[in-house]
C-alpha cells in the first residue's frame, strides 16, 4: 500500500512539472474556406473572436492535453430565398470548454510541431443580428434570441500548430459545430419577420486561429 501511495504522489508530481496555466487568444471565422477566412483578415471585416485561459498538461514530449476555458464569439451569414439582395448576419458568443489533445515532435530543444484534435461543448450567452435590406427590423435588440433554436452547441476541432520555448503556441483549426443552432436547413423566419423568406443553414463551421502564452 505504501508503494502505491508512493507511485502515486510521484506521478502527480511529475505531471505537475510539466504543466502550465496560460491565456489563449484569436480570431475565428464565419468561412469554411481558407482563402476566404484569410481575405476577411486583410480586409477587416473579420470580428469574431476568442479569448481565454488554458492550462497544458505535458505527458513526455510527444503528447499533451490541455483544456480551456474560451468565451469565443462565431457567426454565420444567411441569404434569405425569395428576396433578393436581403440577408441575415448572426453573431453569437459562447462559454466554451474545448479540451485539446495535442501529438507532437520536438525539433531540437525549442521548437515543437503539433497536430491537434479538440472536442468542444459550449452554451450561447448572447446573440446579435445584423440585416439588411428587407430584415433590418429583424436587428431590433427584443429580436436578438430569435430563430435561435438551441443554445447548446458542441462539435469537434482538428489543426495543428508549433510551441517556442515551451511558453508560446500559434495554432490553427478547422472546427464542425455537430449541434443545430440556428434551425434546420430551410427554416422559416416567422419568428423574425413573417412569411417573407427563408433560410439556408444550420450548423456553423468556420477556421479559427489562436495565440497562447503558456506561464
Amino acid at each position: 500500500m505504501k508503494k502505491i501511495l508512493t507511485t502515486a504522489v510521484a506521478m502527480f508530481i511529475a505531471v505537475g512539472a510539466f504543466a502550465q496555466l496560460g491565456i489563449s487568444a484569436g480570431l475565428t471565422s464565419a468561412s469554411a474556406n481558407v482563402e476566404t477566412a484569410l481575405n476577411e483578415v486583410k480586409g477587416k471585416m473579420i470580428n469574431q473572436y476568442h479569448v481565454g485561459i488554458t492550462y497544458k498538461i505535458g505527458l513526455g514530449n510527444f503528447i499533451a492535453i490541455q483544456p480551456s476555458i474560451l468565451y469565443n464569439v462565431k457567426g454565420t451569414h444567411f441569404d434569405v430565398e425569395n428576396i433578393a439582395n436581403t440577408s441575415l448576419d448572426f453573431k453569437t458568443g459562447f462559454v466554451e470548454v474545448p479540451v485539446q489533445l495535442q501529438a507532437g515532435l520536438g525539433i531540437g530543444s525549442l521548437v515543437r510541431v503539433y497536430g491537434l484534435a479538440e472536442p468542444f461543448v459550449g452554451y450561447a450567452v448572447a446573440n446579435e443580428i445584423t440585416a439588411k435590406s428587407a430584415l433590418n427590423a429583424a436587428a431590433a435588440p427584443e429580436k436578438t434570441w430569435d430563430n435561435v433554436k438551441n443554445r447548446l452547441e458542441y462539435g469537434l476541432s482538428l489543426g495543428a500548430g508549433v510551441e517556442i520555448l515551451k511558453h508560446f503556441q500559434l495554432s490553427v483549426k478547422y472546427f464542425w459545430t455537430f449541434s443545430d443552432l440556428y434551425g434546420a436547413e430551410d427554416a422559416t423566419l416567422n419568428n423574425i419577420v413573417s412569411g417573407i423568406g427563408k433560410i439556408n443553414a444550420k450548423n456553423v463551421n468556420g477556421i479559427s486561429a489562436t495565440i497562447t502564452v503558456l506561464f
